[in-house]
């Protein structure tokens, strides 16, 4: 039998660095042991990630959890004393309590925005606070302030902060960006709107639980944003609106609380997929989700909703439907499939008579303690009574 031929190690230097700089950093890192040819290879990869999970395990004592995280430290030292190539697209840092190695994370910037950086990703946060609860994040102070020379880095076409503070008035630097992150920290609403006026080509802004005292208000109108994610975040606690003017925005997302004198106005032309998931911290009345569908979901073709979304949008108008039909082609239901939840599942799906993809994320049932089911309302026989009713599962339905 012939020898196994290498046909990669045969492939030139130049065309190696792309290939490794298409996976993951994590696996670029593991290709090092394929051969001796390959022990060098990941060390030209453009896209470069450095998480302290890959290094620092909770399972572990807190001596052992150091010695990790001091190997971590040093391999991310090392590992930009030894890079090869002069081009970095992608620089993703992930380390907690940076407080006692900001010497070292200040040198991993650096090295990123020297060799032009065009993807920086700076995550201070702790991860022992990322539960689902909305308000355990207020007033946690960012632990890290961004280095000055990251404002002149002209290159930066998307820039992700979480728990990395940064200079309000220097953001009009960033002409080239097109997206931005932000989370774990306050953002006020003066500087998402300085961020969205002044850089010209910014269409992707992101905020997870970030936090200000005032109301969600972007009434004037931006033509080039086309995404919002807005994830878990706490504005005024008594707010009463949230308004996005976007006339090119086709990708919405919300999660947090249903407050029940919210009034959501998200205008947009072109939606085209929105994702709802609502807090159970504080139920709201059903009137707000209906008004929501009713005025903002009729021409969306993927929606993603929650169990509590389920439970409540066939109290808010007509019982089993829409009057509208929705133009839904694909829907994700995150649901229990609890009998609290039938109602909203049989409205959902008589609502979209074009219904193509059918996607339901089983999940953990959440219960709210003033619902009630209607008296004729009877869990058993309930699916055989309305099965024939769907006329997507007639007609449209191609895959669940």
């Amino acid at each position: 039998m012939a020898p196994t031929t290498d046909r990669f190690s045969s492939l030139p230097q130049s065309l190696l660095s792309i290939i490794v700089s298409l996976i993951p950093f994590k696996e670029a890192v593991r290709t090092s042991i394929l051969s001796k040819s390959w022990i060098d290879i990941f060390k030209s990869t453009s896209n470069i990630e450095f998480d302290e999970a890959f290094f620092v395990k909770d399972d572990q004592t807190y001596r052992i959890r150091q010695s990790q995280r001091k190997a971590f430290l040093d391999f991310m030292s090392l590992w930009i004393t030894n890079h090869r190539e002069t081009i970095v697209n992608k620089f993703s840092l992930r380390l907690s309590t940076p407080g006692k190695t900001k010497r070292v994370v200040r040198n991993c910037i650096a090295f990123a925005t020297k060799y032009g950086v065009k993807d920086l990703e700076l995550d201070f946060c702790d991860p022992k606070l990322d539960c689902y609860f909305t308000t355990n994040h207020i007033n946690h102070e960012a632990l890290f302030e961004l280095p000055a020379h990251v404002y002149v880095d002209t290159c930066l076409e998307s820039l992700k902060l979480f728990s990395c503070s940064f200079v309000e008035t220097k953001l009009s630097y960033f002409h080239t960006l097109k997206e931005i992150s932000l989370g774990w920290m306050e953002v006020k609403l003066s500087t998402i709107k300085t961020l969205l006026s002044n850089c010209e080509a910014l269409e992707s802004l992101s905020l997870k639980r970030c936090w200000n005292s005032d109301d969600f208000d972007l009434g004037e109108e931006n033509p080039r944003l086309r995404k919002l994610v807005v994830d878990r975040c706490m504005f005024r606690s008594d707010s009463r609106y949230f308004i996005v003017n976007a006339p090119n925005l086709s990708y919405f997302y919300y999660s947090g609380l249903n407050n029940n004198f919210l009034v959501m106005d998200v205008r947009s032309l072109v939606m085209e997929e929105e994702i709802l998931d609502f807090s159970i911290e504080f139920e709201g009345h059903a009137l707000f989700l209906y008004k929501l569908v009713e005025d903002h979901i009729t021409g969306v073709s993927v929606l993603t909703v929650c169990n509590y979304f389920l439970q409540v949008i066939p109290t808010g108008g007509c019982f089993l439907r829409m009057p509208r039909q929705l133009y839904v082609r694909s829907l994700i239901m995150k649901t229990s499939l609890d009998q609290d939840e039938f109602l909203g599942i049989t409205f959902l799906l008589n609502s979209c008579p074009e219904l193509e993809r059918l996607i339901v994320e089983l999940g953990v049932p959440h219960k709210f303690l003033d619902y009630e089911l209607p008296e004729s309302f009877n869990p058993k026989r309930f699916w055989t009574d309305h099965a024939r009713d769907y006329t997507c599962m007639v007609y449209t339905l191609r895959e669940i």
